[in-house]
C-alpha cells in the first residue's frame, strides 16, 4: 500500500507548479479534499520534488501532480460517470486506454475499496438496510488519500475514493489542455497540501485560502497584523480574555480598549463578518 519513493519505478510522479495556462479549480460540486499525509505510492515524491516540477511564477494556481516527464496527471471522477456507465472503474477501456495512460498499481496489489450500492448497477437491499462495507476495505466517503481498485488493465490508484489516474499520451510537460473534458469526467489532480498543526491560541485554526493557508479565528474570519491610517475602519482587535495564558510567541496586550492578541509584539487583528477574507490596505495575512 501507500510508501515512500522507491527506486527502479517504471514512472516517477512528482507534484508541479503549472503556469502554461490558467488552471481552473476543481467544479465546485466534485471538490478534492485536502491532502492528508505526505506518504505517497512508490514512484510518486514530494511536492515540488524530483523530475517535472517547475515554477509557474505568478499565476497563484496552486500545485497539481505529474508525472516524471512533466505531463500533467488527471482524475476520472466515477461520480461523474455514475450517470451512464455500469461499472466507471472499467470505463477507461479499449478507445479510451489508447489516450489516456493509468497510473498502475504493483501487479498483484488487492483492490481495498467498497463502493456504495448501485455504483455498479445493483438495486439497493429492500428493509432500508444497506451492505456492510467487507472487512479489510474503506468507503469512498472516508478513503484515505490513495486507495487502489480493479481497473480495466489491471489494479489502479485512486486518489481520494473516487478520481482514479491517468496521465494523456502524447502531452507535452506543463501543458493543461483536458480540464473539465468529456462533462467534467476528467480533472487536473490538484495537490492541497494537509492543514498545518499551529501552536496558538484556542479558536485560531489554519484555513484553505485559494492554494494557501492563512490563520482565521474560530468563525474562519481572517487574522492580520500591520499598520493603519488614522480611524483604522476595519481593524477589529483579535480580543483575548483577561486571563489567557502565553502561547508560543503570541501574548496578550492590555494597551487598548480590550486585550488584545499580539503575535510577536505586533497586534492581531481579524477580517469583518461580512467578508471573512477581506484583509485592508496597509494589513498582511498572518500564515501558519
Amino acid at each position: 500500500m501507500p510508501r515512500r519513493r522507491t527506486a527502479g519505478s517504471a514512472l516517477v510522479f512528482t507534484l508541479g507548479w503549472i503556469g502554461t495556462v490558467p488552471l481552473a479549480a476543481q467544479p465546485a460540486d466534485l471538490p478534492i479534499p485536502a491532502a492528508t499525509t505526505q506518504t505517497f505510492p512508490a514512484g510518486i515524491a514530494g511536492a515540488g520534488a524530483g523530475a517535472g516540477a517547475r515554477a509557474g511564477a505568478g499565476t497563484g494556481v496552486g500545485q497539481v501532480y505529474v508525472d516524471g516527464s512533466g505531463r500533467v496527471l488527471y482524475g476520472m471522477d466515477m461520480r461523474v460517470l455514475q450517470r451512464f456507465s455500469p461499472d466507471p472503474a472499467l470505463y477507461c477501456g479499449k478507445a479510451c486506454a489508447q489516450v489516456w495512460e493509468p497510473l498502475l498499481a504493483p501487479t498483484g496489489t488487492a483492490p481495498n475499496i467498497a463502493y456504495p450500492p448501485g455504483y455498479r448497477g445493483e438495486r439497493r437491499t429492500r428493509g432500508g438496510g444497506e451492505p456492510a462495507t467487507p472487512a479489510g476495505f474503506v468507503n469512498p466517503q472516508s478513503a484515505p488519500d490513495w486507495t487502489v481498485i480493479a481497473g480495466p488493465q489491471g489494479p489502479q490508484w485512486v486518489y481520494k475514493g473516487w478520481h482514479l489516474v491517468f496521465a494523456h499520451r502524447g502531452d507535452k510537460p506543463g501543458v493543461i489542455l483536458h480540464e473539465g473534458a468529456e462533462g467534467r469526467t476528467w480533472n487536473t489532480l490538484k495537490y492541497i497540501a494537509p492543514a498545518p498543526r499551529v501552536m496558538a491560541p484556542g479558536g485560531v485554526q489554519a484555513v484553505l485560502s485559494g492554494a494557501e493557508y492563512m490563520l482565521a479565528d474560530k468563525d474562519g474570519r481572517a487574522l492580520f497584523t500591520g499598520a493603519c491610517a488614522k480611524g483604522c475602519p476595519g481593524w477589529q482587535p483579535l480580543a483575548a480574555g483577561m486571563a489567557s495564558a502565553e502561547v508560543g510567541g503570541w501574548t496578550v496586550s492590555t494597551a487598548g480598549d480590550v486585550p488584545q492578541w499580539t503575535l510577536r509584539g505586533a497586534s492581531v487583528f481579524v477580517a469583518p463578518a461580512d467578508d471573512p477574507t477581506h484583509i485592508p490596505t496597509g494589513g498582511k495575512a498572518l500564515r501558519p
